[in-house]
């Protein structure tokens, strides 16, 4: 079976998320921190939470980092590794039009000499792991074959790659011909992100590409949490069972936050974030009851439908 690696989504799979979703679900290989960055110079507050090793009650958790330039990766990369951590991986895939503007997530597709200094990077940092996880391109989807020679010169864990170029968002068709392209010529693992909501949709992508080194799900496994232990174990959850592992997740993050956010506006604000992806899972009332909630005994009341 191959590995599967969570896509780290913001405002979705916090630390909190993580450690509860590996305690009730499990299955996942490797955990990803949603992008690292700098603002005016130093690591967010909120960032550093992420990477605190304290906070991390995960098997395998990787920094992610979003830069735009190697002194921002130089300087994420030291206080990262300065925790202890031996694997770190590069944005070079996040479509939101603000990162991309500034150079950031797929902003750094098409400046081929920019990409070419942080693998130069990459090659001298001897005792660290360096993954990339990237789109096929920014503007058109020629990018990633144009980086190609590039990549190939560097030594990564995996590259992981979702058919899509940014401008794209995460609408349209994935260009499988294109990554098949990317695939093949490769000189480094390749894992596949995109578009996978089922054990279907794995085993498909699985059969398809065959020297494919993983897997990388983000929605999918906000859509469905116990995805990954399906495919692992070769065996699906019904309705009741996966609703009730779901509550206890909900259970878990919700206990934390309540011990660690002031008011009812700001629990909510959080717990509703939780549910985005669930509606099909609990039904279009029960969700519809729960974003109106304007207090925790409504939103509590909304989930003993």
């Amino acid at each position: 079976m191959l590995p599967i690696h969570f896509a780290p989504l913001q405002g979705y799979t916090d630390f909190v998320y993580r450690n509860f979703h590996e305690k009730i679900f499990g299955g996942v290989d490797y955990y990803y921190t949603p992008f690292i960055r700098l603002e005016q110079g130093e690591l967010r507050k909120k960032d550093l939470k992420e990477i605190l090793p304290e906070n991390d009650l995960t098997k395998n958790l990787v920094p992610q980092v979003i830069v735009k330039d190697i002194y921002e990766l130089d300087t994420l990369v030291s206080v990262i590794s300065g925790m202890g951590y031996g694997h770190i991986d590069i944005n070079m895939g996040c479509p939101f039009p603000m990162q991309v503007k500034k150079g950031r997530g797929a902003g750094l597709l098409p400046k081929t000499d920019l990409v070419r200094e942080i693998c130069d990077f990459i090659n001298a940092k001897t005792n660290l792991d360096f993954s990339i996880k990237m789109r096929l391109g920014s503007e058109n989807a020629d990018e990633c074959m144009q980086l190609l020679p590039v990549l190939n010169s560097t030594r990564q864990k995996h590259i992981a790659v979702h058919p899509r170029i940014a401008k794209q968002q995460y609408k349209g068709e994935l260009n499988i011909d294109q990554f098949q392209a990317f695939l093949d010529a490769s000189r480094n693992p390749v894992v596949f992100n995109g578009e996978l909501k089922s054990v279907d949709d794995i085993e498909k992508i699985s059969k398809a590409y065959p020297s494919l080194a993983g897997i990388m799900i983000g929605r999918g496994l906000l859509m469905r949490p116990s995805l990954a232990s399906e495919y692992k174990n070769c065996s699906l959850l019904n309705d009741d069972e996966l609703l009730c592992c779901i509550m206890k997740l909900h259970d878990g993050v919700f206990a934390h936050y309540a011990e660690s956010l002031q008011g009812d506006s700001h629990l909510l604000m959080k717990m509703k974030t939780f549910w985005e992806y669930l509606e099909e899972v609990i039904g279009h009332k029960r969700y519809k009851l729960i974003k109106k909630a304007v207090n925790v005994a409504k939103y509590n009341a909304a989930l003993q439908l």
